[in-house]
């Protein structure tokens, strides 16, 4: 029954999150700066400046005053017009529909903010034609339909990276990563969240981060991996709490007590939710407070403290009756009568359940009662129109049989060319798919043989590894230990044939430490005993003293050996990747992430470097890329390179672990 709950805490909790990226180019202004601006509109002209000024006084009266808000829009519009000031006027419509939209009426919505595209594609204003999409697709995403949605924020996606506007850019990644956590896709909701992520690390946008970790912890709280969802709420409330965003820190500490409740661990779930009670309880929305109260009685009710949960869930209960919220009534009534039956209360139990049968009923309202009356009407005339359509089309197929009568001749005609064209069709389709076939054998039998090579270089560099370690070093160091045997022995004449003795010793030491450092660049043995995560640490911290280039490697859940193979391609893709970071991009900050989740491996690579353009990938000279490519395919992995000019690179990579 605290599903129930715990799915109306998260439709709001989402919506929140929603309105925050929404309008995430909205200024925030103080009494003092509204004082301003309504000061200079008192001594403005009626010109475009006018327009610009009642549009930015709508957007500070946004989140306190509707009636305001809808004042200055609307002398907005109507100056924007008289002045003919079409960016002015685009905006002021658009911002219209984002005021209506807020209040639930998304159809007037709708056709507001498409006005508002319309002018905006007319005066091509790829900024206002960018932002509108995204608002429409808040309108879809809001009416669940979800793929009309993903299309208008793929279209704000494109005009934003031909403006490289990368503060659009991690918002549109954000968004779409939402919609596909709606669409059940929770892979490719990830993939975007980190999109998202890579920008606003990069622009240091900690304020858009912090919605981001929030999103990916929902994910994973969802698998109900719970370290990783922990994570991942733990850095969204730090940074809450830095820029004193009450209201959204309780939020996230609230959905930390959701998880700790699907895992029935009920207490720790408790002490969250009254944290997040406490951090935001003079200015939660009171439908939310309700909602918490209710949760921490039900958390009480598991705890066998009836008592307790009782009154809190009645508190909330109380609370929700004044607000006239049927649906949390009517789920409070249940959790009521959850509690009595575990107490053997089946009289009240029962009371509170027929509550619920009654709130329940009564949720019809009727407005939605002259709806079915409505669609009973229409299907009542509709009937009516399918029998009159039903004689129409009796005589006109009368007419139409003399008409068919004639184009039976002209029919049989045509019916002899179309089997010949078919037959054509068929022999040329036979063609092209012999053909599909023997390049799909000739793909094959190339990916074999790329396997093939990748694992017998990797057994080469094995065996050679183990003959310089095993045998040339073991040589070297004989030799050394018979020349130290044979020293004490041997009488050395003058300075000079010692001085000759002692450089044979020292460039048999030195032979020595080459053949080692040759035999641990070829395979590692810290890799072979040890491990992917080992390796990897001690090839960092190799590299650590290269001058002007700071380095942070973070190794997350990869407690555990994974697949040799893969262990091994992985480590030599991240040594190929941070060399060509080195010799390359002229990057002065490295981030190299590994995280373990339960059958995924995801290593991220960022550089701040000069960047290249990967839609030329494939006609690059080198073989460095394409060498990354093959070897992650070889591991049946996936590898996307994310990168602009002068802004950096990102590299993803996911493999099954």
């Amino acid at each position: 029954m605290n599903i129930l709950i715990e799915r109306k805490t998260q439709k709001r909790v989402v919506a929140a999150m929603i309105t925050f990226c929404l309008f995430f180019a909205l200024p925030v202004f103080t009494q003092n700066g509204i004082d301003s601006l309504l000061g200079v509109l008192a001594k403005s002209k009626e010109d475009s400046n006018k327009v610009k000024l009642l549009n930015e006084l709508s957007n500070a009266y946004f989140n306190t005053d509707d009636a305001k808000t809808r004042q200055y829009n609307t002398e907005a519009i109507h100056l924007a017009r008289k002045v003919k000031f079409l960016n002015g006027e685009a905006k002021a419509i658009n911002n219209l529909g984002v005021i209506i939209q807020k209040s639930g009426n998304y159809d007037s919505a709708l056709v507001l903010q498409k006005q508002a595209l319309a002018i905006y594609t007319k005066i091509n204003s790829l900024k206002g034609i960018a932002k509108t999409n995204s608002d429409i697709c808040i309108i879809y995403w809001r009416k669940a339909d979800y793929v009309t949605a993903l299309d208008y924020q793929l279209k704000a996606l494109r005009v934003y990276e031909q403006l490289k506007e990368d503060k659009g850019l991690s918002y549109c990644y954000n968004m779409i990563g939402i919609i596909y956590r709606n669409l059940k896709k929770d892979n490719e909701a990830i993939s975007y969240y980190l999109k998202a992520i890579a920008i606003r690390k990069k622009i240091n946008d900690e304020r858009g981060l912090a919605a981001s970790y929030q999103n990916i912890g929902n994910i994973y709280k969802s698998r109900l991996m719970e370290d990783t969802a922990m994570m991942y709420y733990s850095n969204s409330v730090a940074l809450h709490k830095k820029f004193n965003n009450k209201n959204a820190e309780s939020m996230v500490i609230s959905s930390m007590g959701d998880l700790k409740y699907e895992f029935k661990k009920y207490a720790e779930a408790k002490k969250y939710y009254l944290l997040a009670m406490e951090v935001n309880k003079n200015a939660i929305d009171s439908n939310i407070l309700a909602t918490m109260y209710i949760n921490i009685g039900n958390v009480n009710c598991r705890l066998k403290d009836f008592k307790n949960g009782e009154a809190d869930i009645t508190k909330g209960l109380n609370m929700l009756h004044k607000l006239g919220d049927k649906e949390g009534v009517m789920s409070a009534y249940e959790m009521l009568a959850f509690s009595y039956q575990e107490q053997k209360n089946f009289e009240k139990a029962l009371e509170s359940y027929h509550a619920y049968i009654l709130m329940k009923d009564s949720i019809m309202s009727n407005k939605e009662k002259e709806e079915i009356a409505e669609l009973q009407t229409r299907y009542e005339v509709e009937k009516k129109d399918l029998q009159l359509g039903k004689n129409k089309a009796e005589l006109e197929a009368k007419e139409k049989q003399n008409f068919i009568k004639n184009i039976i001749i002209v029919s049989i005609i045509l019916l002899i060319f179309l089997v010949i064209i078919i037959a054509v069709i068929t022999f040329r389709k036979k063609r092209v798919e012999q053909k599909a076939e023997l390049d799909a054998e000739i793909a094959a039998q190339k990916e074999i043989r790329i396997k093939s090579i990748i694992e017998a270089e990797e057994k080469e560099r094995r065996r050679i590894a183990q003959d310089l370690h095993d045998g040339v070093g073991q040589i070297l160091s004989a030799a050394k230990l018979n020349l130290s045997g044979i020293e004490g022995q041997i009488k050395l004449e003058n300075p000079e044939q010692k001085e000759a003795f002692k450089n044979a010793m020292d460039l048999i030491d030195d032979s020595v430490k080459e053949v080692r450092a040759v035999s641990h660049n070829m395979m590692p043995n810290t890799l072979i005993k040890l491990g992917l995560a080992s390796a990897i640490r001690e090839f960092i911290t190799k590299i650590g003293n290269v001058p002007n280039l700071k380095i942070d490697l973070e190794i997350v859940g990869l407690d555990k050996r994974i697949d040799e193979n893969t262990e091994t391609v992985l480590y030599r893709v991240i040594q190929e990747i941070v060399a060509n970071i080195i010799k390359h991009a002229k990057a002065t900050e490295i981030s190299l992430q590994l995280i373990k989740h339960e059958k995924e491996l995801s290593i991220i690579v960022e550089d701040n470097g000069v960047g290249f353009d990967t839609s030329k990938i494939n006609s690059f000279e080198g073989i460095g890329l394409k060498n990354i490519i093959s070897r992650i395919e070889f591991i049946n992995g996936s590898v996307h390179f994310d990168s602009t000019i002068n802004r950096g690179t990102t590299v993803v990579i996911e493999v099954k672990a």
